[in-house]
């Protein structure tokens, strides 16, 4: 192969000038920079081969500017943590653990307003009171008794109850008792019942008047249509 003299007058031969060529388009700081040669060289010497690779300009970029920002030096543990200065009034204020108040029956009744209110005090004062009451085709009668308790939805306790109420004269309705069920299937209880004794006045050919006394009654609400105090002998 033939020689070819140089710039500088030394002899350099065709294969060294393609070596030179090369090396100035792989090389990265040279004003020969070929990317599309350092591609497929497998000459390539990279400036920093323990460089971190990215798939992407956008991944590099970004990774770049976040190098450019200050590092935030971490303080020690020991150092004590800056304090902020209150004035007086902006100080917090100091709050008290509210305690629950326990609501049950009693508690709801001391706190009853209202029309309640006025049961509280006739069950405070032992009034006797006269319930009248109601079925459900209108008024059944009437109870007197002194109120033990009472809740919202007008159930009421009663004590020394007197029951008064009407009904027809050919009632369909029957009560059974233990006495009536004679049966060897069916035990008797060993407290039988004993209801209270019914008084009956004949008010009108179809109409009963029934009476009877009651040491304790719970009542529901529902059957309540009105409810006053008894004074005296009214």
């Amino acid at each position: 192969m033939a020689d070819v003299p140089g710039p500088s007058g030394v002899k350099t031969t065709k294969n060294e000038e393609k070596d030179t060529k090369l090396e100035d388009a792989i090389d990265f700081y040279s004003e020969h920079f070929d990317p599309l040669v350092t591609l497929y060289s497998n000459q390539v010497k990279l400036p920093k081969p323990n460089a971190k690779p990215f798939d992407n300009l956008a991944m590099w970029n970004s990774h770049y500017r976040r190098g450019e920002t200050k590092k935030v030096e971490k303080k020690s543990k020991d150092q004590p943590l800056p304090q902020r200065r209150w004035l007086p009034h902006q100080l917090p204020i100091p709050s008290k653990k509210q305690t629950r108040k326990e609501k049950n029956i009693f508690t709801r009744m001391d706190d009853a307003q209202g029309p309640l209110s006025l049961l509280r005090k006739y069950m405070q004062e032992k009034t006797p009171i006269k319930v009248i009451t109601r079925n459900d085709k209108g008024v059944r009668g009437y109870c007197t008794g002194v109120l033990i308790a009472f809740d919202k939805h007008w159930n009421l306790a009663l004590t020394g109850v007197v029951e008064v109420w009407r009904r027809p004269a050919k009632s369909k309705y029957t009560v059974l008792l233990d006495k009536d069920v004679e049966s060897e299937e069916v035990p008797p209880r060993p407290h039988p019942i004993s209801p209270p004794v019914i008084e009956k006045k004949k008010i009108s050919k179809n109409v009963i008047e029934c009476r009877q006394t009651v040491s304790q009654m719970i009542m529901r609400g529902e059957h309540v249509v009105l409810i006053h105090a008894v004074l005296g002998n009214t």
